[in-house]
C-alpha cells in the first residue's frame, strides 16, 4: 500500500515537472521577478508567482495527522511553481496570490495605511521618478537643439523662409496698427461718447491691459497647442472684436470690445518671433528677426495714413435716426482690422513649427515639415534633385500629464481636468523663466522692455491729444475777445468767414 502511494506521488511530481518545463520553454523567459508584499495585519509574506506546487498528502504513520511533504518541496522552491489559487495562469497574467486574500499588490500605491511608512516611501519614489524624468527631458532637449541646428543648415535659407517672413510680417503689422488706433480715435470718440478725462484714460489703459494678459496667455499656450494654432486663434479674436468695436455705440461695450481685441493681439509678438526663429539657422536668426521688426513700424505708417485719409472726412459718416450714428472714426477702426484678416488668410497656408512637433514627441509630423522646407528651398535654387537625407530626428521624452478618466466620466469633469492641466502647464512655463539659470536674464529683459514701452507707448497715446492741445493754443493766440466793447473803424484785409464768433447777452 505504501509503495503504491509513493509511486503515485512520484508520478504526480514528474507530471508537474514536465508541465513546468513546457510552460517555461513556451514563455521563453530568462528570469522570474518576485514581488513580495507584507500583510499589515497577519505579518504573513506573499509572493507573486511564487507558491507551493505540491499538494499536501497525509503521511502514513503520522501520529498528529501531519502532512507528507517529500522531496517535491525542495523541487518547487527551486522551480518556482504556481499555487492552486493561480493554477492555469501564465507568467504574463497580472495576478498574485495576495489578491485572493484581498491584499493589494506592492505597486498599487495602496499597500499601506495612509500616512504610514509605505505611503511616505511611495511619495518619495514618485518625486525621484519625476526628477529623473525631468532630467532626461532636459538632456533630450539639448540633444535635439544640436541636431536641429544641423538639419536647418541642410534645409538652407530661401523661398520658404521669405514666404513665412511676409506672412508673419502681416501679423506683426496688425500689432503695430492696434497700438496707434487708440491715440487716433480718442480726439473724435470723446465727442461721440461724451468722454470725461478719466474715461479717456481708461480707454487707453484697457487696450494695453488686454495686451498684457494676452502675452501671458498666448505665449504659454503656444507651447501646448502649437505656434501656428495659437497665432491663428489670437488674430481671429483680434479681428472679430475690432470689427464689433467699430459698430457698438455705448462706452462700456466699446471698452469691452477693445479689451478683448487687446487680449487677441497680445499674442502676436511673443508667438511671431518664436515661430519664425524656429525656421532660421543660428547664423540667420538675429538678422532676419531684426528685419521682421520693420513690419511693426509699417503698421504704424498704415494706421497714420488711414487716420489722415478717413477721420477728417465727415462725409464718410451716416446715421440711422437719432439712436445710431456711424462717424468716420468708426470707419477707421474697421479698416485697422484688415491686417489681422490678411494675416489669418496667409497663415493658413503655412505649416506648424517642426521644433514644436519634435518637442512634443511628434517625429513624423516634424520630419515632414522639415522636408517641405528643404524641398521648397532646393527647388527655388534650381536643385530639385537634392534629397532630404535626414531619416531620424531626436524627440523629447514626454511626461504623463493627465490620467485617463474613462468614457463614463461626465463631460464637464473631463473639460475641467483639461482646463486644470492646461492652466498648470501655463503656470509651469511662466515659472520656468524664473529658474536660477534664467532669473537674471529674465529680470534684465523685463527692465529693458518696461523702459522702452514706458516711453514708446506713452508718447504714442499722448501725441494726438497733445497735437490737439497745441492747435487749440495756436488758435486762441490768434483771436481777440471783446466783452461789452464797441469796435469801430476797423479794416480787415482777409475773409471773415468762420472767423467771428458773436455773443449777445
Amino acid at each position: 500500500m505504501e509503495d503504491g502511494y509513493q509511486n503515485r506521488t512520484a508520478f504526480i511530481k514528474g507530471a508537474k515537472d514536465i508541465a513546468k518545463e513546457v510552460k517555461r520553454q513556451a514563455a521563453k523567459k530568462v528570469g522570474r521577478s518576485v514581488d513580495r508584499v507584507s500583510d499589515e495585519y497577519s505579518k504573513r509574506s506573499y509572493s507573486r508567482f511564487e507558491e507551493d506546487d505540491d499538494d499536501n498528502y497525509p503521511m502514513q504513520g503520522s501520529q498528529d495527522g501531519g502532512y507528507y511533504r517529500g522531496d517535491s518541496q525542495a523541487a518547487n522552491d527551486d522551480e518556482g511553481g504556481h499555487s492552486d489559487s493561480t493554477e492555469g495562469h501564465d507568467e504574463d497574467d497580472e495576478i498574485y496570490e495576495g489578491e485572493y486574500q484581498g491584499i493589494p499588490r506592492a505597486d498599487s500605491g495602496k499597500g499601506s495605511l495612509a500616512g504610514g511608512p509605505g505611503s511616505v516611501g511611495a511619495g518619495a519614489q514618485q518625486f525621484r521618478d519625476i526628477g529623473v524624468s525631468e532630467a532626461e527631458r532636459r538632456k533630450d532637449q539639448e540633444e535635439l537643439a544640436q541636431q536641429y541646428e544641423t538639419i536647418l543648415q541642410e534645409c538652407g535659407h530661401g523661398k520658404f523662409q521669405w514666404s513665412l517672413y511676409f506672412v508673419l510680417g502681416l501679423a506683426l503689422m496688425a500689432d503695430g496698427v492696434e497700438i496707434f488706433v487708440v491715440g487716433f480715435v480718442l480726439p473724435s470718440a470723446e465727442k461721440d461718447m461724451c468722454l470725461s478725462e478719466p474715461n479717456k484714460s481708461m480707454l487707453g489703459l484697457i487696450v494695453y491691459f488686454g495686451m498684457m494678459v494676452g502675452a501671458f496667455l498666448w505665449g504659454a499656450l503656444a507651447d501646448r497647442i502649437g505656434r501656428r494654432q495659437s497665432l491663428l486663434i489670437s488674430l481671429s479674436i483680434n479681428s472679430i472684436f475690432s470689427f464689433f468695436s467699430s459698430f457698438v455705440q455705448g462706452y462700456s461695450t466699446f471698452l469691452f470690445c477693445r479689451l478683448l481685441s487687446g487680449v487677441g493681439i497680445g499674442g502676436s509678438i511673443p508667438i511671431v518671433f518664436s515661430y519664425y526663429s524656429e525656421f532660421l539657422s543660428q547664423e540667420k536668426r538675429g538678422e532676419h528677426l531684426s528685419w521682421l521688426c520693420m513690419f511693426w513700424m509699417i503698421g504704424g505708417i498704415y494706421a497714420s495714413a488711414m487716420a489722415w485719409a478717413i477721420i477728417p472726412h465727415y462725409g464718410w459718416s451716416f446715421q440711422m435716426g437719432s439712436a445710431y450714428q456711424f462717424h468716420s472714426w468708426r470707419v477707421f477702426v474697421l479698416v485697422c482690422a484688415f491686417p489681422s484678416v490678411a494675416a489669418i488668410a496667409a497663415l493658413n497656408a503655412m505649416p506648424e513649427s517642426p521644433r514644436f512637433y519634435l518637442e512634443n514627441g511628434k517625429h513624423d509630423e516634424g520630419w515632414m515639415v522639415l522636408k517641405q522646407v528643404h524641398d521648397t528651398n532646393m527647388r527655388a535654387k534650381g536643385y530639385p534633385e537634392r534629397v532630404f537625407s535626414v531619416t531620424t530626428i531626436k524627440t523629447v521624452k514626454q511626461m504623463d500629464e493627465l490620467v485617463d478618466v474613462g468614457t463614463d466620466t461626465p463631460a464637464w469633469q473631463r473639460y475641467r481636468l483639461k482646463i486644470m492641466s492646461l492652466s498648470q502647464q501655463i503656470r509651469n512655463n511662466i515659472l520656468a523663466c524664473f529658474r536660477p539659470e534664467y532669473k537674471r536674464t529674465t529680470f534684465m529683459l523685463m527692465a529693458v522692455w518696461f523702459s522702452m514701452s514706458f516711453s514708446y507707448y506713452g508718447l504714442t497715446v499722448w501725441f494726438p491729444d497733445m497735437i490737439k492741445y497745441i492747435q487749440k493754443q495756436e488758435y486762441e493766440s490768434r483771436t481777440k475777445t471783446f466783452t461789452k466793447e464797441r469796435v469801430e473803424h476797423v479794416t480787415f484785409n482777409f475773409t471773415l468767414e468762420n472767423q467771428i464768433l458773436c455773443s449777445f447777452s
